[in-house]
């Protein structure tokens, strides 16, 4: 009689323990979904009813910074995630817009940009065959691909978006004049514990009934040179800006583009350090004076944005990003142990264009 109560305590033993396996399994897999599959799945941008995920924003990112790596570039992922998520819900609306706006692009643009951007540079092709430069280029874009970790169909669809995308800015960019009226502009930087009180005296001082305006350049550049605690080419330009278009600088513009030859401007506060404070003087304004082709192109990207925003309310837009996308994506892409390069100076594009 006590075997057959055995054999049962034994069944309801393997039961249980396999019924507490099952439940512990459950967690685990619960667990896993919760933390490595659920995050992936869910919505950041949807554009008519076009959606991509988490996991879409991070392959996007993560492109970029391969890329950037290839090519020997920089990546910031401070800012690069933001801005891919941007990008994501700007080129939707591209994509969906292009056939009403007559906006194509061939697969013979896609070959012919993939060939351009792999081709090795005039130094490394000189010399060299046609047949040995293309064997280069096919080699190289092959290495590309494995360095990435995408497939080719992959690849071609990005640089459709991209190809699309300046075709949009040169069209909508057609707009944007050759001439404009433009300011010669330069700045001092200054800590907000700085002698700013004096600064301005002795700027004062110097420019005293000063109407010429190389005379206001050099009395300001003796002035930048003394107090500013610019960058040290700045300094040592006298913190010469060049000439500045408006919509150039659209974050400072109001602060300097209205002001009187020789006139210095309140202190501004530079919006990408706290600690230091903005002073601008323009020496000379003209009023139809010509663009030069890299502000010409900085204005057809500004005019891009704003045909964008503009567009933008056409459509059934949804978009979410905070700091627990951000730091679960900045997670996956195992950055956490790296610095994030510095945020560029906005005026820096201005200087380079001179």
């Amino acid at each position: 009689m006590q075997q057959p109560i055995l054999r049962r305590r034994q069944k309801l033993t393997i039961g249980f323990l396999a019924l507490a396996f099952l439940v512990v399994l459950s967690i685990f897999i619960a667990g896993y979904i919760v933390v490595f599959v659920m995050p992936h799945r869910e919505l950041v941008v949807r554009v008519d009813g076009v959606e991509y995920t988490r996991g879409d924003l991070v392959e996007v990112v993560r492109i970029r910074q391969k890329s950037a790596e290839f090519m020997g570039g920089t990546f910031d992922a401070s800012n690069d995630i933001f801005e891919s998520l941007q990008m994501m819900v700007e080129n939707e609306i591209l994509v969906q817009m292009a056939p009403s706006q007559g906006v194509f692009v061939s697969d013979d643009e896609i070959d012919k940009q993939i060939y351009l951007t792999m081709r090795p540079d005039n130094r490394m092709a000189s010399g060299k065959s046609d047949d040995q430069i293309a064997r280069e280029t096919a080699e190289r874009y092959l290495a590309y691909l494995n360095t990435i970790e995408i497939d080719e169909l992959t690849h071609r669809a990005l640089v459709h978006k991209a190809i699309l995308r300046e075709k949009f800015r040169q069209q909508v960019g057609e707009s944007v004049p050759f001439v404009a009226e433009q300011v010669h502009l330069f700045r001092i930087v200054m800590p907000q514990t700085g002698e700013m009180d004096i600064m301005r005296v002795k700027f004062k001082d110097a420019v005293k009934d000063i109407i010429d305006p190389n005379e206001l350049q050099l009395a300001f550049i003796e002035i930048t040179r003394e107090f500013s605690i610019d960058l040290p080419e700045m300094v040592r330009m006298g913190g010469d800006m060049g000439w500045v278009a408006e919509g150039t600088i659209p974050e400072y513009e109001r602060d300097f583009f209205l002001l009187e030859p020789g006139e210095l401007s309140d202190p501004v506060q530079n919006k990408e350090d706290v600690t230091q404070t903005f002073f601008f003087m323009v020496s000379e304004r003209q009023t139809a004076r010509e663009l030069t082709s890299e502000v010409r192109d900085e204005l057809k990207s500004k005019a891009l944005q704003d045909w964008v925003n503009d567009e933008r309310i056409n459509h059934d837009v949804y978009a979410i990003f905070n700091s627990d996308i951000y730091n679960w994506v900045f997670q996956q892409l195992r950055l956490s142990s790296r610095a994030p390069e510095p945020t560029p100076d906005p005026f820096q594009s201005i200087l380079n264009s001179r």
